[in-house]
């Protein structure tokens, strides 16, 4: 999943595996969701079970789910749960948990219905979800359906198939890499072989603005829903194909899934999240993305996207067995993070540069920002496995956008050190495909033998590189990897310039009110020692304008402008005393310019050697 906050870049992934054949002789849950009689934002769910065979069961949504290392709790977005017998009589049920209902003489069990209510209009107390993970119901506009929002599962049965129809009215189009067997207008049937199958392909259905793309062996849908008509799937289209053929290119040609699709929702408002990004599945990816001007938004969306189809190889192909086996209501976390997301996102911008979609010095740029924001943001020290396998405890789960960040620069000096130990011929794209071809969809590798079996396909070194850099808390050895290739690694740079400045502290937006909290005073510079931050500061106002994530930047650029040395500035702030108490403190100094100092600075060095200049074309260049 990849999230986009002001200063934030959180990255989430679905988790799922491929669809697999349907067994028609098996009992399935039979599911009908209606979008025809919608009321309320609140859609009808309607569920024939497959026999149940305890007296007592517990029907389930899912409290998470893989790919977002949240937990969302979905149950708190169902109503007036009901069960029936086989003769249509109310059995009785009682709430089991948050998001568990039990339903008593289930065997006699014939029908449940119930009503699902949105997630992109959420009013209820507590966290929001982020939109791509969510529901939206707009009445006959758009309806994205992310199936662990609509659809449930028995205690110990997600094994079973599902057959969902979707009753919708004529005109609109369900876009999903499922395939329709239903040939009629107004409603459409999907099959899938279990619940994480058929969570696995979500489905928007609006007015349909699709366009289609060949990629190698593979069909690629695209399918916008832009409420004001500012964004079309024939302009998605025309700029992503070059980006998808480089992707083919870069994967050898040949794609490990037949279909996918791009479901892509462009907002004119701020979502309750108060986030944009995506969310990735194993044959398809969701977006929610602003509705803004087509050329402002194509770069972003092409990173985003990127990042996302880059999953049909982690963890589509390569994945562990807490995946392959997720508990979405007692779920046991992967410790390869690193693998999942930050190998992911590495490939997103070597595809970029290798393919001439940008420049090589945009790359080392994206990179750059990547080493100081998981040193200015982030627990340099923690161990990534350590971090992954506790993310949906508290004490790590703010550590989870560093796989973004650090996550990816593991990839990379992984590649560097694969590249300079092979003469240039073996790089991580490499190992990802000869893990694709040892593990595939179907078969998941044991979390603790994961650095065995690396081992076996490379190097000694590389093993001992991910003890001390991957499972290990020492910072990366960016100075010797970069040097491989005749790249200048300079931790900080000192200039002449100077610039207006509100104090050189690390920011991250709260979950909950969007506010910005001061993280990081590690880098705090002259002006913000005077001002007086303090760590765990929230931001409340700047010169008495309240202050958000959404309108900081916008509201500091104002202040430059007409800002003058001497002028005075106030900043509000939320600080909890020793006893913890909240208080709002008064943060008042001059406006006064600060020298710039650039930190991680990379250059390619004029003078590197003919060995520096052979590798760094085999780690940026294509090689067909």
């Amino acid at each position: 999943m990849f999230m986009y906050k002001p200063r934030m870049v959180v990255l989430v992934t679905s988790l799922f595996i491929s669809l697999m054949s349907f067994a028609q002789s098996k009992p399935a849950y039979k599911y009908k969701v209606d979008l025809k009689n919608t009321a309320n934002d609140k859609v009808k769910v309607e569920l024939v079970p497959p026999a149940i065979q305890k007296d007592e069961i517990i029907f389930y949504l899912p409290k998470t789910v893989p790919g977002t290392y949240s937990v969302d709790d979905y149950g708190r977005y169902l109503e007036n749960f009901k069960a029936f017998d086989k003769q249509g009589k109310p059995l009785k049920t009682e709430k089991a948990d948050l998001n568990g209902w039990k339903i008593f003489k289930a065997k006699t069990l014939g029908k449940i219905t119930y009503s699902i209510n949105d997630t992109f209009d959420d009013t209820l107390p507590g966290k929001k979800v982020f939109e791509p993970t969510g529901s939206n119901i707009e009445t006959d506009k758009n309806y994205l359906i992310n199936n662990h929002c609509f659809l449930g599962y028995f205690d110990g049965m997600k094994e079973f198939p599902y057959e969902l129809t979707v009753l919708h009215k004529p005109g609109m189009y369900g876009s999903s890499p499922l395939t329709d067997t239903d040939k009629s207008a107004e409603s459409d049937k999907f099959i899938a072989d279990t619940y994480n199958r058929i969570v696995d392909n979500p489905i928007m259905y609006s007015v349909p603005d699709t366009s289609t793309l060949h990629v190698g062996n593979s069909e690629v849908l695209i399918s916008v829903y832009s409420p004001n008509k500012k964004v079309t799937s024939s302009y998605l289209a025309e700029n992503l194909d070059k980006l998808l053929q480089a992707q083919g290119k870069y994967l050898g040609g040949k794609l490990p899934v037949q279909k996918y699709a791009f479901l892509i929702y462009l907002t004119d408002g701020a979502g309750v999240s108060g986030g944009m990004g995506a969310l990735e599945h194993s044959y398809s990816s969701v977006y929610f993305l602003p509705e803004t001007d087509p050329g402002q938004l194509t770069q972003f969306f092409m990173d985003v996207a990127a990042h996302e189809f880059f999953h049909i190889l982690t963890p589509l192909s390569i994945h562990s067995e807490e995946i392959q086996y997720f508990d979405f209501n007692d779920p046991k976390m992967s410790k390869h993070l690193w693998l999942y997301e930050g190998s992911t996102e590495y490939h997103a911008h070597l595809v970029q540069v290798r393919y001439g979609l940008t420049t090589q010095e945009t790359f080392l740029k994206k990179m750059q920002e990547k080493i100081t924001n998981s040193r200015d943001r982030y627990n340099d020290t923690m161990p990534f496995t350590v971090m992954s396998a506790n993310v949906l405890d508290k004490a790590y789960k703010e550590q989870y956008g560093n796989v973004y960040e650090k996550g990816a620069l593991i990839s990379m000096v992984m590649d560097l050190r694969l590249r300079n130990l092979s003469g240039g011929k073996y790089g991580i794209i490499d190992l990802v495909n000869d893990l694709s071809q040892k593990y595939g969809k179907d078969k998941p590798f044991k979390d603790a033998e994961l650095f065995d079996e690396i081992e076996k396909l490379t190097y000694p070194q590389i093993r001992s590189f991910l003890d001390s850099f991957v499972a290990g808390n020492h910072p990366l050895p960016l100075i010797e990897s970069f040097a491989m290739a005749g790249v200048d690694y300079v931790p900080v740079q000192e200039s002449k310039d100077s610039v207006f400045t509100l104090g050189g502290v690390s920011l991250m937006p709260n979950e909950s009110d969007g506010k910005l909290t001061v993280t990081n005073i590690g880098k705090m510079n002259e002006f913000g020692k005077k001002i007086g931050y303090q760590k765990g500061d929230i931001i409340q106002t700047l010169n008495g304008k309240p202050i958000t994530a959404q309108n900081f930047s916008a509201s500091v650029g104002e202040l430059y402008k007409t800002a003058k040395v001497g002028d005075p500035i106030e900043i509000v702030i939320e600080r909890k005393d020793d006893g913890g108490v909240a208080k709002t403190v008064s943060l008042a100094s001059q406006m006064q310019k600060i020298p710039i100092r650039r930190f991680n600075v990379l250059a390619f060095k004029p003078d590197a050697t003919d060995e520096q200049k052979k590798l760094r074309e085999y780690w940026l260049k294509a090689t067909e």
